[in-house]
Formats: structure tokens, C-alpha cells, sequence
């Protein structure tokens, strides 16, 4: 049991599946915590956690959008008293990001 719980010298347990554990979403390839024997037993029985040698392999790049965004470029002006006819896109500032 003991060499099951410690992978053997420069183990590192990582998920093979998404895992939510005290909290915190693990991703597939991230490394998990080992200190309770009882989660790690579980993770590697039910198949969702794996031992690996060396370091866990790099984050894949995200993907970035080839297509134009929605909307039209330019500002939104109003010539109407009500504002009713503004169209165009909501800029993007740093305090949209948030």
C-alpha cells in the first residue's frame, strides 16, 4: 500500500481526469497534492489520477479566434433625441476585462 500512496522516488501524481479537491478545479496533466493518503488511494483505484516520472507536460496553447468579431467597427453615435439608433461594438478597455 505504502508504494502505491508514494509512486516510488521522483513520482509525481497528476489527474488523467478534471478532479475538484478542497476547492480547487485540477486540470488533466496538473499535479496533485499527496498529502492525504485516503484521496490519493481513491484517485489511482478509480482510475482519475495516475503516478508519472519527471515534470508534467506543458500547458497546450489556447486557441485564438480567426474570424472577425460581431458588430461594427467605429463609435456609437446617437442622432436620434431618444438614443435609440446606436450601434457598434463596446470597446474593449482594461476595466472591461475584469
Amino acid at each position: 500500500m505504502a508504494e502505491i500512496l508514494n509512486g516510488g522516488e521522483g513520482s509525481t501524481l497528476v489527474a488523467c481526469y478534471p478532479i475538484l479537491y478542497h476547492s480547487h478545479q485540477y486540470a488533466v496533466d496538473e499535479v496533485l497534492p499527496t498529502n492525504d493518503p485516503g484521496m490519493v488511494a481513491a484517485w489511482l483505484e478509480a482510475g482519475t489520477a495516475k503516478w508519472t516520472d519527471g515534470e508534467p507536460k506543458e500547458e497546450a496553447p489556447k486557441a485564438v479566434p480567426k474570424t472577425a468579431e460581431p458588430g461594427r467597427t467605429g463609435e456609437a453615435v446617437s442622432t436620434e433625441s431618444d438614443g435609440d439608433d446606436l450601434v457598434g461594438k463596446v470597446p474593449k478597455t482594461k476595466q472591461r476585462k475584469k
